[in-house]
């Protein structure tokens, strides 16, 4: 079993980091390898939907774990192996800790981890800088919430996805 791991840190609470991640029909707004998205009814655990990459045919997912606002998980189905991608937001004293898991098992694990690791590991900076501004965007735009002043994202790089 092949594990990727991307880390960051955010000031945004785990409670809107995981409203933003838990509404997976907006997904393609901030993850531009995402085409497009086919659910029907409300998002919970045990829940499917497909997902269809930019050039590839789309993929059956499966809501895994939903545990607000801490932790969200999700497993695709691919031939032969199964990539599981687990969000989860932990309070810490310097803000949220993002940490993003992706895990690959199955007879063909090996043979999807390539293509599929590599694309994440070359696009996990660029695509948690989308989804942290898509959340900043939410919290702007919910009157619900709290308003919290918008700070500017670091444009210090990020790390890539470590094997862990």
């Amino acid at each position: 079993m092949r594990r990727y791991c991307y880390e960051t840190t955010s000031d945004l609470p785990p409670s809107q980091l995981y409203a933003a991640i838990a509404d997976v029909a907006r997904w393609p707004e901030w993850d531009d390898e995402i085409e497009g998205i086919e659910i029907a009814g409300e998002v919970e655990t045990g829940s499917t939907f497909a997902l269809k990459p930019r050039g590839r045919d789309a993929v059956k997912l499966r809501v895994e774990t939903m545990a607000p606002p801490y932790r969200f998980a999700d497993m695709a189905y691919l031939p032969l192996a199964r990539m599981r991608t687990e969000h989860t937001f932990i309070p810490t004293p310097d803000g949220t800790l993002v940490r993003s898991t992706v895990t690959f098992s199955g007879p063909l694990a090996r043979f999807w981890d390539r293509p599929l690791a590599q694309n994440y590991s070359e696009g996990a900076a660029r695509q948690t800088r989308r989804f942290l501004a898509f959340a900043r965007r939410q919290l702007v735009s919910n009157e619900n919430v709290p308003q919290k002043p918008a700070a500017a994202l670091q444009e210090q790089p990020l790390p890539n996805y470590v094997f862990c």
